[in-house]
């Protein structure tokens, strides 16, 4: 398995594979994932087997309440390479970018009603803080997760 950073030539494989792993309202369009993964603040890593997408995850740097966070934008893995570690092999590196960028967490949010995500997330060590209300849309709410992180080391 290949990690490497994000190129302009990813993107339709990106939405693509989002379309696959997300149903409305979850998915995002070609142009919000071009927006979100060409950010400046963004950091995207692509899991690539045999020159082919096997999943993705969009890091933002963001700044809230005084101190530096990673924000988990999108997670996606193809449905034929789950339950091979991929997930937590991006996420795992996204960890160590936020790290690296100084923040102090990582936060995400998941549907209420995916609990395959949330066993996921909470098996890794995020801790789930609250529930946000509509956050997908009208009667569809998210939970927001968050997890520490330890400050690089210089």
């Amino acid at each position: 398995m290949l990690l490497r950073g994000y190129e302009a030539d990813d993107l339709e494989a990106m939405y693509a594979l989002d379309v696959v792993c997300f149903e409305r309202p979850f998915r995002f369009t070609r142009g919000a994932m071009r927006r979100f993964a060409e950010a400046k603040k963004a950091r995207v890593t692509i899991a690539e087997e045999n020159h082919a997408l096997a999943g993705f995850v969009i890091l933002h740097l963001e700044e809230a309440e005084g101190s530096r966070i990673g924000y988990v934008i999108t997670l996606d893995v193809a449905p034929e390479q789950r339950r091979r570690g991929i997930a937590r092999l991006l996420i795992s590196e996204a960890e160590r970018q936020a790290c690296e960028a100084g923040c102090a967490a990582l936060v995400l949010h998941v549907f209420t009603g995916n609990e395959a995500a949330i066993r996921f997330y909470v098996s890794i060590g995020f801790m789930r803080s609250h529930r946000e209300e509509e956050f997908y849309g009208v009667g569809i709410d998210a939970w927001v997760f968050h997890k520490r992180l330890a400050p690089a080391m210089a």
